[in-house]
């Protein structure tokens, strides 16, 4: 007889595929291991989770998707099964996008990406939606409706895993990409289905099981294209600072930005209140100066995948633009309050409010951005360890 070997296991196969990819990352010729400490919420617990970094430190997104809340990191309410109690978008045509401010139906939000605005219910949470790597790690049974993050940014595992995807993998979700994108890796199972439309070259999904199929068809009629400025107060490309000085603002429109050629819009949310204030503290108590910049570039000039946030200060109908930069090599900081500043970790956290995400950065400013997820939301086998 002949004892059975763990790792020739799908499991054991997957994690060692996930294991040789950090492998991989961490003996390129610049490798500096970044520890950072990572909160649980509503727990006070520390965790540590080393993240590898070369040119580039990326988070990579894992199989199990990432689930948070839309303060960041907690837990949030399910969706209605019928979706009652959520009141539909109101229906218009197309043609007529949502203008700076546009109520969205009671009980639900916008979410922008790229050149189109839709709406979710407001018991939708964000997360990530599984990809071809979707094996690795160790399945979870109690998902809640998301908003797919980063779809187009972030990195995936080098794995490729069965076409078959068992529900305890498979939350419904909302997901907008590139018309032509690749097939996602795996084959919806029996009682799920897709409702979807295409807009300006962009495919919005809504990957749900068919007792959702009422909710799914609010969210694609909701669906509009964005003129100059979307509904959570962002102009559609990162446009030159505005120049104005705002006081006290009443609230904060956090607009995350493609580095490139067109500089397209990739999130958008609108924060008041406290949680508003938290983020103009935040920016203002950075340190006048500039950077933290990388010592050298392994490709100068390049900003392809690269991300930013602008922090637009809103006092009535006058925008204080704010623009962090924390994802390059050189460049990185925070500009648009009289004097340049210094990106700190406080400021860097405020701003990564979902669907806000931190991607990739280049050392040392992703020290300071990488996220603090849920430890319970990262399958424990699919965690990077220190070497």
């Amino acid at each position: 007889m002949t004892d059975h070997d763990p790792a020739d296991s799908p499991d054991g196969r997957a994690e060692r595929a996930l294991r040789d990819t950090l492998h991989t990352h961490a003996e390129a010729p610049i490798f500096r291991p970044l520890q950072v400490d990572v909160s649980a919420a509503p727990s006070r617990r520390r965790w540590t989770r080393w993240v590898p970094a070369a040119a580039v430190v990326a988070l990579v997104a894992l199989a199990v998707p990432l689930v948070l809340s839309q303060a960041g990191g907690g837990p949030f309410r399910a969706v209605p099964a019928d979706g009652s109690g959520e009141q539909a978008p109101v229906a218009s045509s197309q043609a007529d996008g949502p203008s700076i401010g546009s109520a969205a139906a009671s009980g639900w939000r916008w979410e922008s990406y790229r050149v189109l605005s839709y709406q979710v219910p407001t018991t939708w949470g964000y997360g990530y939606a599984p990809d071809t790597a979707w094996c690795v790690g160790e399945g979870r049974t109690a998902y809640r409706a998301i908003v797919d993050l980063a779809s187009e940014t972030r990195a995936v595992p080098s794995i490729l895993c069965p076409r078959a995807i068992p529900l305890d993998r498979l939350p419904m979700f909302v997901s907008v990409r590139a018309a032509g994108a690749a097939d996602r890796g795996w084959d919806l199972p029996s009682g799920w289905s897709v409702a979807s439309t295409e807009l300006n070259g962009y495919r919005l999904e809504v990957v749900h099981p068919d007792n959702e199929q009422e909710v799914a068809d609010e969210i694609v009629a909701s669906v509009r294209p964005i003129a100059e400025v979307d509904p959570n107060g962002c102009v559609a490309a990162a446009a030159p600072l505005q120049s104005a000085q705002v006081a006290s603002p009443d609230r904060v429109s956090l607009c995350q930005y493609e580095r490139g050629v067109d500089h397209p819009l990739l999130a958008s949310t609108v924060l008041t209140g406290e949680r508003a204030a938290t983020v103009v503290d935040a920016l203002t108590r950075a340190p006048a100066g500039s950077g933290p910049d990388g010592s050298s570039c392994a490709v100068e000039g390049a900003v392809t995948g690269e991300t930013e946030v602008i922090a637009r200060l809103w006092q009535g109908s006058t925008a204080q633009d704010v623009r962090v930069r924390y994802a390059a090599c050189k460049g990185n900081g925070i500009t648009g309050l009289g004097d340049s500043r210094t990106l700190t970790a406080e400021a860097c956290q405020a701003i990564m409010v979902p669907p806000i995400v931190f991607t990739s950065g280049k050392e040392p400013a992703a020290k300071l951005c990488a996220p603090n997820p849920t430890p319970s939301a990262v399958a424990p086998s699919a965690k990077p360890t220190k070497k």
